[in-house]
């Protein structure tokens, strides 16, 4: 009768009753699980396995035999991740944007789509960074679509979000919703949040203009005047108003007046000055607090 003797690793005999040795096909699978908990095995791939048993009869002889080869198919499994989730700070009327990082990180290609909502309904939109700059330039394209990657690719993504110019935005947290959505398999998903925080100044200053006379003919003397308010419980420094002279019109010498002062055309003598070149007049008001308000005029001549 023959029997069984197993082959040790070291190349000698083990002891007898022992299976005859790992399979090729065993191996191979251990293999194969070792490599896909490092990285993914891309789809379609084809595993052969083939089994070997070696055995030696009563007179000492050595057999091999095999199994006929196993294939296996790896199927395609899905797999997106979104990163990072950021936050900022920004100011009413401007465009704030974050930037992302899409990656497949699935076995296959696959394409995936995205998608950002504003819950406050601000407008939002979603862009490739093509430079990969981090910021939103004239060659970046407006994403329309899924995005395709392959296997282990990445694509850089811009979230851009439109502030509303409203004062009234100031102190509020939007909190923007970013989620990017395998094709191939749609249970297959990640989500971000970015969050944007509205700056508070506490303090809001408005202006009202007005004019003298609601029309005039050539070499009449118009008087602009304009209110400045401030509200809130903060101070606003460095208030500066500025004001173009109106096309057709020319500015009076020595017209400008600040709560009724007068104020002299020359930069850097007082809070007044009338910017040649620029042909506008400046009134550097400074420092105020919620609740000062006041007023400054100045005077133009119809015709030049």
């Amino acid at each position: 009768m023959q029997r069984l003797v197993a082959l040790g690793t070291d190349g000698q005999r083990a002891r007898r009753g022992h299976p005859a040795r790992w399979s090729l096909c065993s191996l191979l699978l251990l293999s194969f699980l070792s490599t896909a908990g490092r990285a993914q095995t891309p789809a379609g791939t084809q595993v052969s396995a083939i089994a070997e048993v070696t055995y030696e009869s009563a007179a000492g002889m050595v057999y091999t035999a095999q199994s006929a080869a196993v294939v296996m198919t790896v199927a395609q499994v899905a797999g997106v991740d979104l990163e990072p989730p950021r936050s900022t700070v920004g100011d009413p009327g401007v465009t704030v944007v974050f930037n992302h990082t899409l990656a497949n990180i699935g076995n296959g290609t696959d394409s995936i789509t995205c998608s950002v909502t504003s819950p406050l309904g601000w407008p939002v939109r979603l862009y490739i960074d093509a430079d990969a700059s981090g910021g939103l330039n004239a060659g970046d394209p407006l994403v329309t679509g899924p995005i395709t990657l392959a296997m282990g690719d990445t694509a850089r993504l811009l979230v851009a979000v439109d502030v509303p110019g409203s004062a009234t935005v100031r102190g509020t947290t939007e909190t923007l919703d970013i989620v990017a959505t395998s094709m191939y398999d749609g249970s297959v998903s990640d989500a971000l949040q970015d969050v944007l925080q509205i700056q508070d100044v506490g303090i809001i200053v408005s202006l009202n203009k007005s004019v003298d006379r609601p029309s005039a003919t050539i070499g009449d003397i118009l008087t602009y005047t304009i209110v400045y308010t401030a509200s809130g419980p903060n101070t606003a420094n460095n208030l500066q108003i500025t004001d173009p002279i109106p096309t057709g019109t020319s500015y009076v010498p020595g017209s400008m007046r600040w709560n009724g002062s007068p104020l002299t055309d020359a930069g850097g003598d007082d809070a007044g000055m009338f910017d040649v070149a620029g042909n506008r007049v400046l009134f550097l008001i400074g420092a105020i607090t919620g609740g000062d308000s006041g007023t400054v005029t100045f005077q133009v001549r119809v015709g030049g």
